[in-house]
């Protein structure tokens, strides 16, 4: 044993140090308690990590979600199956329209297109406040089918109006321009995702101008080809603010909707652009 004071040695027996005279119990005392705290400070860090094996055996993250899959909660995902989520609800959604199209595009052309424009936008309108506010993967699926499956229906209608060849062209353009703006928005993110204040504040110019042109009389391929442009800002935004989302099943399905229709406005839009211009020659 050496004394705490001085450094010397101290000998079996001795109450106090031979060469600077500090007592020798006040120092084992010392080292007792020190060796308890150290005990204790051992014990608590085994609970913790008890508690915490115990907590991802249950399959509960810190963040309150589950680790474990499951519809009716919402839970964590690696970066690839995120991606693979999202692809396959956005992939879900375009599927459903072409089926709709290739079974109802006849039975749609005898019905007048306002009795199908107003429920849709009834549907729509509910699927997407579903999909924003719920934050469970089954019913932010079932907001994102009110607004895909009967959209379907309004595709079929403009099938029949503007018939198959247009409306085909007018996908091949619109998904061509889509994976662009997703090339794009993977290469530049933080350029893509600053962009969402100035999108939203042109998109409502936008609308307004073509309020107003409606009213007033006049032509809206200018419009059209601008918010055409709008939404392909919009496709790298969402994509780039998707990626930058806590890597969840709910959040892979909203950022699907939200991708959905920016892709389904922009083709609407170059869908209108062209069937004015061919009108016009």
């Amino acid at each position: 044993m050496y004394c705490q004071n001085c450094g010397s040695e101290i000998r079996r027996g001795e109450k106090f140090c031979s060469n600077c005279g500090a007592p020798v119990a006040a120092q084992q005392a010392g080292d007792l308690s020190a060796a308890l705290k150290a005990a204790q400070a051992v014990s608590q860090s085994a609970f913790s990590s008890d508690a915490a094996f115990s907590s991802d055996a249950a399959g509960v993250l810190p963040n309150g979600l589950s680790d474990k899959p499951g519809l009716l909660q919402d839970f964590a995902v690696s970066p690839e199956r995120y991606n693979l989520i999202l692809g396959g609800t956005l992939l879900w959604g375009f599927v459903m329209n072409v089926l709709f199209c290739l079974l109802f595009s006849r039975a749609v052309a005898r019905i007048d297109f306002s009795w199908i424009l107003v429920p849709y936008a009834v549907l729509a309108l509910a699927g997407i406040l579903l999909n924003t506010f719920s934050h469970k993967p089954l019913w932010s699926f079932v907001g994102y089918n009110l607004v895909v499956l009967p959209l379907g229906l309004v595709l079929s209608a403009l099938i029949a109006e503007e018939g198959s060849a247009a409306v085909r062209e007018t996908f091949q353009i619109t998904a061509a321009v889509a994976a662009g703006m997703l090339l794009l928005s993977n290469w530049k993110p933080d350029f893509f995702s600053r962009l969402g204040p100035c999108l939203l504040g042109a998109l409502l110019i936008a609308v307004a101008a073509e309020l107003l042109t409606y009213f007033l009389g006049g032509g809206l391929v200018l419009t059209n080809a601008l918010v055409a442009l709008i939404f392909c800002g919009y496709i790298g935004y969402d994509w780039a603010r998707a990626q930058q989302r806590p890597k969840t099943a709910d959040n892979a399905i909203d950022s699907a909707c939200a991708l959905y229709l920016d892709i389904i406005n922009l083709l609407l839009r170059v869908l209108a652009s062209r069937s004015r211009s061919r009108r016009r020659d």
